[in-house]
C-alpha cells in the first residue's frame, strides 16, 4: 500500500444515498397509484363511468400521485451540490443521457398529475378552501381523456426510469443490470396500491367491501409473484455473470443490508400480505388489517429502494 495515498477504506463508496432511495421511493408510488387508479376506472363498468362519480381508489390516486413526486423531485433537488441551480437541467438537455430524457418525462408528468386531480377531486374543490380552482377544474373537463392517456403512458415511463437511472451505473454489477427498470416499475405498482388503499379507507372512509377496492385485491398477488420473480431474476444474473458480480450475492448474506433485504422487503413487505391471505375472510377484509397490510407493502417497497442503492454501491466491478 502507498501511504502517501492512504487505504481505500478511508473512501466511503456510497455516491447515492438515503435522499436518493426517498426520491426512487416517491417516484414509484407516484406513478404507481396513478396507474392502478386510472387503469381501475378505463376497466369499471360504462354505468359508473357515465354516472360521472369519481371513485375512491381514483381519487386517493389523484391525490397520491402529484404530491409523492413533488416530495421526490424536492429531495431530488436537495441531494444537489447546488441546489438554487436545479433550474439548468431544465434548460439544457443531452438526449444520450438517461437523466436528461427522465427529467423530460418528469416536466410534462407533474403538470399533467396536477391537472388531473384538479379535475378528478372537482366535487371536493367546492367544499374547501380551494374552490377557486374549480373554474379551472372545469375548463379541464373536456380534456379529461386526452390527459389520462398521456399521464397514464408518462406514469409507465416515470416508474421505469428510475429503474434505468440507476442501471446507467456501469461500474457496479447489482446496479447495471436490465431487470432493474422492470423491477422498479411492478414494486412501484405494489406501493400505489398500497397507498391507494390506505389514502381511500382513511379519507374517503369508504366500505371495505367496496367493488374497486375488491379489484384492486385481486392485484396484489400477481404483482408480488412479479416483483418476486424480478428478484430471483436479478440475483441469478449476477450468479452467472460470475466474477465481481457473483460477488455481489455476499449482500444477501452479510452486513446490515441483508437484514434490511430479508426483515424489511421478504419479511415485511413479502411475509406480512402473504400471511394475511391465510386469514379468515371476515379478519382479513377489516379496515385495521387492510391498513397493516397496505403499510407492510410500503414498507417492504422502501426497503427494497434502499437495499438496492446502498447495496448495489457497495460491490464493484
Amino acid at each position: 500500500m502507498n501511504n502517501i495515498w492512504g487505504d481505500m477504506a478511508q473512501y466511503d463508496p456510497v455516491t447515492w444515498n438515503w435522499i436518493i432511495a426517498i426520491y426512487l421511493f416517491m417516484a414509484g408510488l407516484s406513478a404507481g397509484s396513478i396507474l392502478i387508479g386510472i387503469g381501475l376506472r378505463w376497466y369499471s363498468s360504462d354505468e359508473d363511468k357515465k354516472s360521472g362519480k369519481e371513485s375512491a381508489i381514483l381519487k386517493a390516486a389523484a391525490i397520491i400521485s402529484p404530491i409523492a413526486i413533488s416530495l421526490g423531485l424536492a429531495c431530488l433537488v436537495l441531494d444537489l451540490t447546488k441546489p438554487f441551480h436545479f433550474w439548468l437541467i431544465l434548460i439544457n438537455y443531452n438526449f444520450e443521457s438517461v437523466m436528461a430524457l427522465g427529467v423530460l418525462a418528469l416536466l410534462a408528468y407533474t403538470p399533467l398529475g396536477i391537472a388531473y386531480a384538479l379535475i378528478v377531486l372537482r366535487d371536493e374543490l367546492a367544499k374547501c378552501k380551494l374552490g377557486f380552482l374549480l373554474p379551472v377544474a372545469q375548463m379541464l373537463l373536456p380534456f379529461r381523456k386526452a390527459i389520462e392517456v398521456l399521464l397514464f403512458i408518462l406514469a409507465i415511463g416515470v416508474g421505469a426510469y428510475t429503474g434505468f437511472l440507476i442501471s446507467a451505473m456501469n461500474a457496479y454489477p447489482m446496479l447495471n443490470t436490465a431487470v432493474l427498470p422492470a423491477l422498479f416499475l411492478v414494486s412501484g405498482l405494489s406501493a400505489g396500491a398500497a397507498a391507494n388503499l390506505v389514502v381511500a379507507l382513511l379519507m374517503f372512509n369508504v366500505d371495505s367491501h367496496d367493488k374497486e377496492l375488491s379489484k384492486m385485491h385481486g392485484l396484489e398477488l400477481p404483482v408480488m409473484a412479479t416483483e418476486i420473480m424480478f428478484l430471483f431474476m436479478l440475483f441469478c444474473a449476477l450468479y452467472f455473470k460470475g466474477g465481481a458480480a457473483a460477488l455481489a450475492l455476499a449482500s444477501l448474506t452479510t452486513g446490515v443490508w441483508a437484514s434490511v433485504f430479508w426483515i424489511g422487503v421478504v419479511g415485511i413487505g413479502f411475509g406480512i400480505p402473504l400471511l394475511s391471505m391465510l386469514m379468515p375472510a371476515s379478519t382479513r377484509h377489516t379496515k385495521t388489517a387492510m391498513i397493516v397490510v397496505a403499510c407492510s407493502g410500503l414498507t417492504g417497497v422502501l426497503a427494497l429502494r434502499h437495499f438496492i442503492i446502498y447495496a448495489g454501491q457497495s460491490y464493484i466491478y
